[in-house]
């Protein structure tokens, strides 16, 4: 998968999003939400299948089955299969087999919330993990310092996207960046 694309598509959708806020923050948190809803689009096209679940923040469609609409992550993408209850009126049911990615979006320019969000990644077992947050105005060497220690303790595939904080999309010229972390150094992907 191309995290970069995958980023970039999302970020274009809901950039172009009808939303509004009765406040600049409520404008910024609706727009964090049509994200986090692109990107979940995004993941579920990605891991297509029908034996995949995509669990989201903002999601709909799996709390009949499963009881909830998202698990550790604001997306998990999972691996679903099917049981039987026992006794004489047995029924069907789903459960999670394996989670396949988790991602993580955290746009309020905290670094410990930052972090936070990188906690509950750590803690996931999904292969593959994202990390999204707003790109500084001063640009992305302030976050991928502050990110490197905890980002280090990724287990699998791991990716960083910095992004213009939603309340900038109306002037900011500045693209999503998506980052790996190789060996002690952060990689720009392409």
């Amino acid at each position: 998968m191309n995290i970069s694309r995958v980023v970039d598509e999302s970020y274009a959708i809901a950039a172009k999003a009808l939303v509004m806020g009765t406040s600049p923050q409520a404008l910024a948190r609706a727009r964090e939400r049509a994200f986090v809803k692109a990107l979940a689009a995004r993941l579920r096209n990605e891991y297509a299948g029908d034996d995949i679940r995509v669990f989201s923040r903002f999601g709909r469609g799996n709390w009949r089955e499963f009881g909830a609409e998202q698990l550790l992550s604001d997306i998990c993408v999972c691996r679903v299969d099917s049981g039987r209850t026992g006794g004489r009126q047995s029924r069907d049911f789903l459960f999670v087999t394996e989670a396949l990615a988790q991602a993580e979006v955290e746009l309020s320019r905290d670094w410990r919330r930052e972090v936070q969000a990188l906690n509950r990644l750590i803690a996931g077992s999904a292969a593959a993990k994202l990390m999204v947050t707003a790109l500084p105005a001063r640009g992305s060497a302030e976050s991928l310092e502050t990110l490197q220690a905890p980002f280090a303790a990724l287990p699998g595939a791991a990716s960083l996207a910095l992004i213009p904080h939603p309340a900038d999309w109306e002037t900011t010229e500045a693209a999503p960046e998506a980052w790996r972390l190789d060996e002690g150094e952060w990689i720009q992907s392409s």
